[in-house]
């Protein structure tokens, strides 16, 4: 692909590298939210948001992206030039407008699958107007960028089931990591950072393990399969730290691009337990709850070949 045309600059604002891993966020809460379901209830599983949610999810991921670009472009002239509006490669209302429709196809997704998804997906339409209008002023804009994460599972969750018992380790768990990802790569390329920062930012990328197995355990997943899932996190999450640590860039893509083995803590076990739990070895539902954060996390290296994934 010409990384100088246009579509590379549309696939680096758009950061498609990371759009697998918010269809697997939004997923994570919605098995979650069949399991709660299933457990209560006596009637077919709703299906009319299986489709809608992720699409949401995706459609305001991007919005928020191009309404980043859009509102950082006066900054990117000086200090990110090879981004698309300070290279006049776009018109900055065309990406205005872009976010503009983004925002209102995530919406009406949300509240097409059903009206309490539309509600939380209101609340990540606004975090992300937070974040992007203070990150660039104050480090505390990891915290609007941690909730638009942490809001996605819950998305998914609440149009099955309307309570957060299930869910809230997983949510939990994605601010955890988003904030300390994203103050490592705020502070890592400092001579000398902050040392509270160092110790905050790892400190949030262990408590994320530690978080969703102790939850899970409280709540319905069994202790052995629960240890295991958080094994594929660990190792990536300690690679990144140790051999992937320098240059930054790279060590911020390869956190990135282990968004989906935060939803694996969860999933894994899940699947072993529906496995266990049914007498289809084929159940297709243990098989997503497999599947989806590895293809996810899979597909997030491969893209990062075609565009940065920030």
């Amino acid at each position: 692909m010409n990384r100088e045309g246009k579509l590379h600059a549309l696939l680096s604002t758009a950061r498609v590298a990371n759009v697998p891993s918010v269809v697997s966020n939004v997923w994570v809460g919605v098995i979650l939210g069949m399991l709660r379901y299933q457990s209560d209830h006596f009637t077919p599983l709703p299906r009319q948001g299986l489709l809608l949610l992720p699409l949401a999810g995706v459609f305001l991921y991007l919005s928020g992206n191009f309404f980043n670009d859009w509102m950082d472009r006066k900054w990117d002239e000086t200090h990110r030039p090879e981004r698309a509006l300070p290279r006049r490669l776009f018109s900055p209302t065309l990406y205005a407008a872009t976010a503009a429709l983004l925002a209102t196809l995530g919406l009406a997704s949300a509240f097409a699958a059903s009206h309490p998804s539309g509600w939380v997906a209101m609340g990540i339409a606004f975090s992300i107007i937070i974040y992007t209008l203070v990150h660039k002023r104050t480090t505390w804009g990891v915290i609007p960028m941690g909730l638009c994460r942490a809001l996605l599972p819950l998305m998914g969750s609440v149009a099955l089931f309307p309570y957060l018992d299930y869910v809230w380790p997983a949510a939990a768990a994605l601010f955890c990591y988003i904030v300390g990802l994203s103050l490592t790569a705020r502070y890592e390329s400092l001579a000398e950072p902050p040392k509270w920062i160092g110790v905050m930012s790892r400190g949030l990328l262990l408590g994320v393990a530690v978080l969703v197995v102790w939850g899970n355990k409280k709540q319905f997943v069994e202790f052995a399969p629960n240890v295991a899932g958080v094994l594929p996190y660990l190792l990536w999450t300690s690679l990144s730290l140790r051999i992937w640590r320098k240059p930054i860039p790279v060590l911020v893509s390869r956190l990135l691009a282990g968004i989906p083995l935060v939803d694996a803590i969860t999933l894994l076990p899940v699947s072993a337990m529906l496995f266990q739990g049914s007498a289809d070895f084929l159940n297709p539902w243990a098989f997503a709850c497999m599947l989806i954060p590895i293809i996810a996390f899979v597909s997030a290296l491969l893209l990062q070949r075609l565009a940065p994934a920030t």
